[in-house]
């Protein structure tokens, strides 16, 4: 008996053990062709001793035993040809190699074979949504597919999140879409060309090459492409008019050849669609009511390709074009809290802003040899902006311990900033397989830029007893970043299925930042250079990174458990002087992964990580830019140090169709950089001034957790979900030098109700309820809470085949906010669509958005000692007319597939999607 010991973070092991048996055990899955496990086939195991027999489960497994060493296996199920294979078995327990079945040949073409397949596989990093298992409407797009799958919500803008965590990146084929973009993919993409849907823990290409995961994963969608779509062509263009000068124009194409792939997308509107969210959804404009505060008009242009050169290399990239005009209004409410004094800050404010991007992205794959792999991928991205604010205040200072009056101080503020932002770097990755199975060395290394030059043009009058204080200045500020890194791994085999890792990682940040101040003269304009408002100032961020780590790959589970230690350094050099700090951590690595069955998994993770201060904490000259808060920086801070534990329970079961996805997460921070609120304090032209400085301190911690549980019934035409989240934040901060704890937590819990019946509907009535909570540790403070309750109706109806009536209705009641910024806005956006043409290729839609005409934008935060509350305009009331048409065409095999009472033959030439 052989015991392995294995240490994660709270000290806990697992036993595997093996032994001689007179009974040897034999298992097994029986597949079809394309991979899909077969339930209920009949399995065979016979030999000179013994013989004996079963059927697959419901993940098309089996398990027999037997004494002998040498046995013949026959399986047979119906519409398939027999298999038969002799074995002759060395181990004592024997895991074969999966069975793969062809289909029987029938001349009776009315005989049709359907092979079950579980909706839902859960794997080691992977949750694997089976597309067919959940119809839409033929003419859907990705996005409502998204909507129907356990664990997924969409928002109205189009957001995804998945599992409790918001999904950062989409793929095709396992390749960047337009720079895994979200919303270009989902909602340019039509979702009967879909195989599956896989939502990925990504931990990064060396990770996904090498095995050893570390760090904090990112939350990925891959969308896997049917292999009888892989020759497709599709184009759709969608053209409107309304009230208020209202207009969108749109369009996407994509080419699908095998190994090549070619997309282009573009978008002129002004009713807040972002710049690659076309809101098409099925067929549909989206009809939800905009989460973008203020008025936006946005142009957009994408270029997306992919192709094998050859059979060893393949390239994928994209080139993107934005721009964007926004007029936004604001109403704004913040309350300081301090040992005696209170500060409150009323503000409103109207504000233009501008800009523009260009981004350029390619990935070059070379497999030169079986043994050796590399990617190259260089990038670069061009930004510039044109903001401009005009803003009127009213501050009030209250002294609970004074008997004179409140100070009351008013004033306006104009500014001006333009800026722009080059970036741009290359990242090179290479990887060696020896000869030795097992054995693997790999290096990633890159170099990147970004510079961020602007020019602030700032005025500020205060006006107190009736008289006006200007203070002009002009700002100009050049901040750049170059990073440095390499990651080398090299990988040992030490034994059957267990692996030694060795690393070293070396990154390196040198930063530089100039500031130069100049005050005008509000009468003559004159300008004059302020040296002692001015800073230039670059300093160093250096990591040494030495790990050694032990992974192992068990049938049931595995894990990675590691040591590092890395020593920091922070340098930095401002005028003759040297500034250093040192730090030292030993950083523990654990990754256990349990498969208790196919759709049933348990993960723990644990990582550590640093964070390097920025540059307004480390400035060691203060910026005074801001007259009503002058921050302090602290070139002595140490970088902070934060241990993340994340654990993740996955379950589905395929015959209940029930799934739970759940997760837990707890954060610690050690020198948490924090900040240091001196008591405000009126100057002589009467303007209430807030310092800000920096300090380390411990105490810092969080935790946060979320759940999704789905059930349908009625053979998945209803299904039933909870959803709730919970965060729990200890915040520190240090208010008149006295170090002071605030407690912030918020509990969510809602509930859906999904209908999805064929021709008739596809609705989701949903609600949900939020708690947000702060509670102070000083009893002059009084404790925050804020209650926000939501109702929906999404969905559309259908009227025969060619009418649609689509609805989306909400309403909010928040209870807690200031009267200032209170809002309980009632939301409803509907359309009419009328489609036609051979295959409804062609649509005309009436939709008015905002019926009520009550769009607001409501936020708040709470960070050490302020409570900060906002209410933004939005897009409102408005009716526009729509003309879609939608074109497509499939060369060579491949029938449309069965997605919600779709056909089934083969097809080609031009058809809709609808």
């Amino acid at each position: 008996m052989k015991i392995y010991l294995l240490i994660i973070f709270l000290s806990f092991f697992a036993l595997s053990a093996t032994h001689a048996q007179t009974v040897r055990p034999v298992s097994g899955v029986v597949t079809d062709s394309a991979g899909v496990t077969i339930p209920g086939v009949s399995v065979k195991l016979t030999s000179a001793a013994d013989s004996s027999a079963t059927s697959t489960d419901v993940d098309g497994k089996f398990k027999l035993n037997t004494s002998a060493q040498k046995i013949k296996l026959t399986v047979s199920g119906i519409g398939y040809k027999t298999f038969t294979r002799e074995y002759n078995l060395t181990e004592v327990s024997v895991t074969l190699q999966p069975v793969v079945l062809q289909y029987q040949i029938n001349i009776l073409n009315v005989v049709t074979i359907t092979a079950v397949k579980n909706p839902i596989v859960i794997k080691q990093d992977t949750v694997e949504y089976n597309a067919g298992a959940y119809k839409v409407r033929e003419g859907s797009q990705v996005e409502d597919l998204l909507k129907k799958l356990p664990g997924v919500n969409v928002d109205k803008d189009g957001g995804v999140e998945a599992h409790g965590k918001p999904i950062t990146k989409v793929r095709v084929n396992g390749k960047d879409y337009f720079k895994g973009d979200v919303q270009a993919a989902t909602q340019n993409l039509p979702a009967d060309i879909v195989e599956n849907i896989q939502v990925i823990d990504d931990y990064g290409d060396q990770a996904n090459l090498t095995g050893i995961k570390t760090g904090e994963p990112a939350k990925i969608l891959n969308i896997t492409i049917k292999k009888d779509r892989n020759k497709w062509t599709q184009g759709q263009a969608t053209a409107g008019v309304g009230n208020q000068e209202r207009y969108l124009l749109r369009f996407s194409g994509n080419s699908f050849a095998d190994g090549r792939q070619i997309g282009i997308i573009g978008n002129i509107n002004n009713n807040n669609s972002n710049a690659f969210n076309f809101g098409s959804r099925g067929g549909q404009a989206n009809i939800g009511n905009s989460n973008a505060n203020g008025i936006t008009t946005s142009r957009s242009l994408g270029l997306n390709f992919r192709d094998d050169w050859g059979k060893k290399v393949t390239v994928y990239g994209n080139y993107s074009f934005s721009s964007r005009d926004r007029d936004a209004s604001t109403v704004s409410f913040q309350q300081e809290l301090y040992r005696r004094d209170t500060i409150l800050r009323n503000n409103s404010s109207t504000s233009k802003s501008g800009g523009s991007n260009h981004r350029f992205d390619f990935n070059l794959e070379y497999k030169i040899d079986t043994l050796n792999y590399l990617k190259v991928n260089p990038e670069f991205n061009y930004s510039s902006n044109d903001n401009t604010n005009n803003s009127s205040f009213t501050n009030t200072f209250r002294d609970s311990l004074a008997t004179s009056a409140d100070s009351i101080i008013n004033g306006t503020r104009y500014s001006r900033n333009n800026s722009t932002s080059p970036e741009g770097g290359i990242n090179v990755l290479f990887n060696h397989k020896f000869h030795k199975k097992g054995r693997n060395f790999s290096v990633n290394t890159g170099y990147s830029y970004d510079s961020n030059g602007s020019d602030l043009e700032d005025d500020y009058i205060t006006i107190q007893n009736g008289s006006s204080i200007p203070l002009f200045q002009q700002i100009s500020t050049n901040n750049s970043t170059a990073r440095l890194f390499a990651n080398f791994s090299y990988i040992e085999p030490i034994g059957k299925n267990t692996y030694l890792e060795a690393g070293y990682n070396y990154n390196r940040n040198n930063n530089e930042n100039t500031r130069l101040n100049y005050r005008v003269d509000p009468e003559t304009g004159q300008t004059t250079y302020v040296d002692s408002l001015s800073t230039d100032y670059n300093y160093q961020f250096i990591t040494n990174r030495i790990s050694l780590n032990l992974r192992a790959d068990k049938e049931k589970y595995n894990y990675t458990i590691g040591i590092a230690a890395q020593p920091t350094t922070l340098q930095g050099e401002f005028r003759g002087k040297t500034l250093t700090t040192n730090a030292f951590n030993w950083i523990p690595t654990a990754r256990f992964v349990y498969k208790f069955e196919r759709s049933k998994s348990f993960s723990l993770n644990y990582n550590g990580s640093t964070n390097q201060p920025s540059f307004t904490q480390l400035q060691p000259e203060p910026d005074l830019s801001n007259p009503e808060n002058r921050i302090y920086g602290n070139p002595n801070l140490k970088p902070e140090f934060t241990n993340n534990v994340n654990l993740n329970y996955n379950q589905f079961d395929m015959k209940s169709g029930n799934s739970l996805f759940a997760n837990l997460s707890l954060s610690q921070t050690n020198n948490k950089i924090v900040s240091n609120t001196p008591r405000p304090t009126l100057d002589s032209a009467g303007r209430l001034i807030r310092e800000t400085r920096f300090v380390n301190t411990d105490g810092f911690y969080n935790i946060a957790g979320n759940y999704s549980f789905a059930k349908p019934f009625a053979e998945r035409k209803f299904t039933v979900s909870l959803n709730g989240n919970i965060s729990y934040n200890n915040n520190i901060s240090f208010i008149e030098g006295e170090r002071s704890k605030n407690q912030n937590y918020v509990l969510t819990q809602g509930l859906k109700f999904r209908a999805d019946v064929d021709s008739l509907m596809d609705t989701e009535i949903n609600t949900s309820y939020t708690l947000n909570s702060t509670n102070y540790g000083q009893e002059t403070y009084v404790d925050a809470n804020t209650h926000t309750w939501i109702v929906g109706l999404d969905g559309r109806n259908f009227f025969g085949k060619h009418l649609i009536f689509g609805y989306n209705f909400s309403k909010a009641f928040n209870k807690g906010y200031s009267n200032s910024v209170r809002a309980n806005p009632t939301l409803l956006t509907t359309y009419v669509e009328y489609q036609f043409l051979k295959r409804n290729a062609a649509a005309i839609r009436f939709q008015g958005f905002d019926l009520f005409n009550q769009n607001t934008g409501l936020s708040r935060n709470v960070s050490g000692n302020l409570i900060s509350e906002s209410r933004t305009n939005r897009l409102g009331r408005y009716y526009l007319l729509t003309f879609t048409m939608k074109l497509q065409k499939f060369a060579g095999g491949g029938g449309r597939g069965n997605r919600g009472g779709g056909e089934g033959r083969n097809r080609s030439g031009f058809g809709s999607f609808n």
